[in-house]
């Protein structure tokens, strides 16, 4: 069980990460004009948002919160720090940075017949590059995290039982 839970884990890792670097650079490398092929570039994004970033986060939301009860126990600070951080992830991507692609997808849909983007999609832009950011960070973080495991020297001392 463990192992399938953490070839889950790591297929949420690669789809959640693996979409985002596409997204960055779609973002970066995807042209402005002429407004058919912007539109075209944030449908990419809008479909890799919902296809591959969000489901690999609840993906891993889900598998680590299984793998890291079934080792630590609720009550491990470890357990309790990398699920708070991913959490706040997961809202921050549900709340700001999806809505933001979504609105970024439609505002550039309404700027075809005008041919021209308007100071709206530059906001859902700014928004969805700054709450991305954030989750960037907040990703590094979880995974510094991940690897110093604070609160784990409990269970090397022997308090908190192996689960194998």
């Amino acid at each position: 069980m463990n192992r399938t839970l953490k070839l889950i884990h790591f297929i949420a890792l690669a789809l959640f990460l693996g979409s985002i670097l596409a997204w960055i650079v779609l973002s970066e490398t995807g042209p402005a004009t002429p407004p058919t092929l912007l539109a075209q570039t944030r449908w990419y994004i809008h479909i890799g948002t919902w296809a591959l970033t969000v489901p690999g986060l609840w993906l891993m939301l889900i598998s680590g919160l299984l793998l890291g009860y079934r080792r630590y126990g609720p009550r491990n600070r470890f357990f309790q720090l990398k699920l708070g951080l991913t959490l706040v992830i997961l809202l921050n991507a549900s709340f700001v940075v999806a809505p933001a692609v979504d609105q970024a997808y439609l505002l550039a849909q309404a700027a075809l017949p005008a041919s021209a983007v308007g100071a709206d999609f530059h906001a859902a832009t700014l928004r969805e590059a700054i709450g991305g950011g954030l989750n960037i960070l907040l990703i590094v973080i979880t995974a510094a995290v991940g690897v110093w495991r604070p609160g784990v020297r409990a269970r090397a001392a022997g308090s908190i039982p192996s689960v194998g």
